[in-house]
């Protein structure tokens, strides 16, 4: 009795631990990922306006890329139409690493489309782009990544004319790494096989 006992209450921890490991470890912004958290950073200079602004709720994220209504070109300045190396652009960072799943939507309103502006995430400080210059104006996704020290997104308005480009995104939490839920549970097998040995 006391082994079938043990089996069971070994059974039952790791049916709990495995619940508790496939479910994120947090989502949404709130805790450490609420929005005082995160730093927010413009550069560049645009005629008349600003690179873009970024408005947090508890559930959603949202970017809004710079643009320079009734201003004459360059937009811009040093900006360079498609360019990802384009100095006016807007970031949202977290120095928390930590493997991250988000949904993106984005809308481009600029009169050239969705090469006017680019959207993507900073991970470690390094770009990837998410929009596709060539593909429509509205576009979405998901996207699951993994951080060491810092995470976050970009929307560089690139020559910051013609009509902003507007990012949403949601559902984001921060979520436990495959290869560390396997160890774990390959770890409470083994102790629950051993115990059922004795």
């Amino acid at each position: 009795m006391k082994i079938f006992n043990t089996a069971c209450a070994s059974a039952a921890t790791l049916l709990v631990l495995g619940t508790a490991l496939s479910a994120p470890a947090h989502a949404d912004f709130t805790g450490v990922w609420a929005p005082a958290n995160w730093t927010v950073v413009t550069t560049g200079n645009i005629a008349g306006g600003a690179p873009g602004q970024a408005q947090f709720t508890n559930a959603t994220l949202t970017l809004t890329g710079g643009d320079a209504p009734g201003a004459a070109p360059p937009y811009c300045q040093g900006g360079v139409f498609a360019d990802l190396a384009s100095p006016c652009s807007l970031s949202v960072t977290i120095a928390v690493g930590a493997p991250y799943s988000f949904k993106w939507a984005y809308t481009s309103n600029d009169a050239d489309g969705p090469p006017g502006d680019i959207f993507g995430y900073l991970v470690d400080g390094v770009v990837t782009a998410l929009s596709d210059p060539g593909g429509a104006v509205s576009q979405s996704g998901q996207v699951t990544v993994q951080a060491n020290s810092s995470f976050g997104w970009f929307l560089n308005c690139t020559d910051c004319g013609g009509g902003a480009a507007v990012v949403r995104i949601s559902d984001f939490a921060a979520v436990p790494e495959p290869a560390t839920i396997a160890l774990v549970l390959a770890a409470g097998t083994v102790a629950w096989l051993g115990r059922r040995r004795r």
